[in-house]
């Protein structure tokens, strides 16, 4: 498909990996910092100086940021710093290379003293839970107020050595799951945005009818949804996890108990992997869904193989986001008027407000070891990176892709309320988000490694197994996890 394969190479150039890694000192020029080896992990530093792990942005300007304030953080501290930047840490590399390694590092005592990273849920908590990371509760705790009491709530973790809670990550950005659609399509039909439902069936319902109508119009190829089946991708562990809770369905309850086999949850299990299923059988949900990679269901999207789409982050509409010349017009009226992203999810089937995740591939973490080398210095940096100029400096080079994780940030030029996007997510983030389950309990960690409601889904799909069966059966493997965690 050529329109696909042009988005293909378009979003590939956006997230480029050229740059790999960089050592930083007082004299070198800011924007152009030396490159340095990152293969070898074994010594993260050859000398004193405070060493930092930062993740590859896709957007070139994040690393010419963290390089420049690294720089003058080193003018001001009189600390010598080593940034790295881990071009292995992004999309599949993350947990099949990086994290193992990053574990193995810090079981070792040969970490570095800061590492920021996105997609680590399954490690962070753990480490926590081990007692193998340094408690930052002193940078957090007198800035508390300016955060988001999500994005707390998303990095205080119980450590089992210590029996007790704390905070042993920092929130550097969140992220949304949020639900984008395609505004021309409602309006082929006369339809508008406030037609569309917001009650739990009601608005999956609307878009099969949209797709059925487009279809009657001869829009033969047009699915309703974009939500990626496959469980080996996190976007679909992520999606379930959205529809269990549109069912008014809990893993846990507040205090971090299993209740997934009460039979009020139980039954939410049974009725999302009904109606996922359904959607899928009924070509509402493409088929190719269960082959889908964490990008694929972007660039369907964006080639409007589909009406609607759910997706971490505000990466889909970012791509159409250019700067306002007579060459960009086309592009800027995608981002502008054509995609829409909600400012929130359908209410659930009891008809309260939908909470969405945050904490996994949403958030931006921050997280000292406990064996650092220089954990003071690294505290200092990160408070350093805390304050509001610098954090907003970060965010803005993202370009919007996450959420600062403090308010006030909002008021600035990016935030502007004339960007719809943006304005959408403020919304969402203001009053709607929830840490997620591995917060309640880390055993969740292992749960979502396992795969196991993503594979209770394609159970039902590809093996004809009941949704009642699918859900005992993973309901019986998490309470063996939890049994022996």
């Amino acid at each position: 498909m050529k329109i696909r394969s042009i988005l293909l190479l378009c979003f590939l150039s956006g997230i480029a990996t050229f740059l790999v890694s960089c050592s930083m000192s007082p004299v070198e020029s800011q924007r152009d910092p030396a490159i340095v080896d990152t293969e070898d992990d074994s010594s993260p530093s050859e000398d004193d100086s405070l060493v930092i792990w930062w993740q590859q942005s896709f957007v070139s300007q994040g690393n010419e940021e963290i390089a420049g304030l690294v720089q003058e953080w080193e003018k001001k501290s009189g600390i010598k710093t080593t940034l790295k930047l881990k071009s292995e840490a992004i999309y599949e590399q993350l947990e099949s290379s990086f994290a193992p390694g990053l574990y193995r590092n810090i079981a070792q005592g040969n970490a570095p003293d800061i590492i920021t990273i996105v997609d680590l849920y399954e490690i962070v908590p753990q480490l926590a839970w081990e007692g193998k990371l340094a408690d930052v509760s002193d940078v957090i705790e007198p800035i508390a107020d300016s955060f988001y009491p999500g994005a707390l709530d998303a990095v205080n973790y119980l450590n089992s050595t210590l029996g007790d809670r704390s905070f042993y990550a920092i929130p550097m950005g969140i992220g949304t799951h949020n639900i984008h659609y395609w505004k021309p399509y409602l309006n082929r039909l006369g339809l508008t945005d406030s037609d569309i439902p917001q009650d739990w069936h009601g608005f999956w319902q609307f878009w099969q009818d949209v797709r059925d109508r487009l279809h009657q119009l001869g829009e033969k190829e047009i699915s309703s949804f974009c939500i990626t089946l496959n469980k080996e991708a996190s976007d679909g562990t992520e999606a379930f996890l959205q529809f269990l809770h549109g069912h008014n369905g809990n893993i846990f309850d507040r205090e971090g108990r299993f209740v997934l086999d009460l039979p009020e949850n139980r039954q939410a299990l049974i009725n999302a992997l009904s109606q996922l299923y359904i959607l899928h059988r009924e070509g509402y949900i493409p088929p190719e869904s269960m082959e889908w990679t964490n990008a694929d269901n972007n660039f369907y999207f964006l080639d409007r193989q589909c009406l609607l789409v759910t997706n971490g982050t505000l990466s889909i509409p970012v791509t159409q986001k250019q700067a306002d010349n007579p060459y960009t017009q086309k592009v800027r009226n995608r981002y502008m008027n054509e995609i829409v992203t909600m400012s929130s999810w359908p209410n659930t089937v009891k008809g309260s407000p939908l909470k969405i995740f945050i904490g996994q591939s949403f958030l931006v973490y921050s997280f000292v070891p406990a064996n650092a080398k220089r954990p003071e210095a690294a505290k200092q940096f990160l408070a350093y990176l805390l304050q509001p100029e610098n954090l907003q400096l970060l965010i803005e080079q993202e370009k919007g892709r996450f959420l600062p994780p403090m308010p006030e940030l909002l008021h600035t030029s990016l935030w502007q309320k004339a960007d719809p996007h943006l304005a959408a997510v403020e919304s969402l983030s203001a009053e709607n988000i929830q840490a997620y389950p591995t917060i309640l309990n880390p055993a969740y960690a292992k749960i979502s490694k396992k795969k196991i409601f993503t594979t209770a889904l394609e159970r039902v799909i590809q093996e004809g197994v009941s949704p009642e069966e699918a859900a005992d059966d993973a309901i019986a493997q998490i309470q063996d996890i939890i049994n022996h965690y």
